[in-house]
């Protein structure tokens, strides 16, 4: 009998021996496998899919609208109605539901208390028509005011 269990252990320590190399070189190749993986998905993390790409603006303050400037802060409004401006898109003031509806092309709407806010500061101008475009001083507020967000 004594043989009989003898052979048994032997049998299971062969066995567990089996196991734990089957199970280090299934490990060992998931670490290689992940290992080369990272190492190609590092490079595609970096570059997103799509590129964004702005156009600058060509307006730029002259620097030669000095003083000081009415307010010291734009609200969130303000500053974005100004960049909008500063695109080169018309400024239009319209009410709530009318600045859902779309706009002509190169024509941005804003509501009516932003828009008579900036004109009343001297950053925006009427153009003659039914807009407004940005002024020097508007383009100087866009450079030196904090905007409350």
């Amino acid at each position: 009998m004594t043989l009989l269990v003898w052979s048994l252990v032997a049998l299971a320590v062969l066995g567990l021996l089996g196991f734990a190399g089957y199970r280090f070189r299934v490990n060992k190749i998931k670490r290689q496998a992940a290992g080369q993986a990272s190492a190609q998905s590092r490079p595609a993390a970096d570059e997103p899919a799509f590129k964004i790409s702005y156009v600058p603006s060509n307006k730029e303050w002259s620097g030669s609208s000095g003083g000081d400037l009415p307010l010291k802060t734009l609200t969130y409004k303000q500053y974005e109605c100004l960049e909008d401006a500063r695109y080169g898109f018309k400024i239009v003031g319209v009410t709530p539901t009318e600045r859902k509806k779309e706009q002509p092309h190169k024509t941005r709407a804003h509501g009516l208390k932003t828009v008579a806010s900036l004109v009343r500061h001297g950053f925006l101008m009427s153009d003659g028509a039914d807009g407004h475009v940005i002024t020097d001083h508007g383009l100087n507020a866009l450079e030196v005011c904090d905007v409350r967000y």
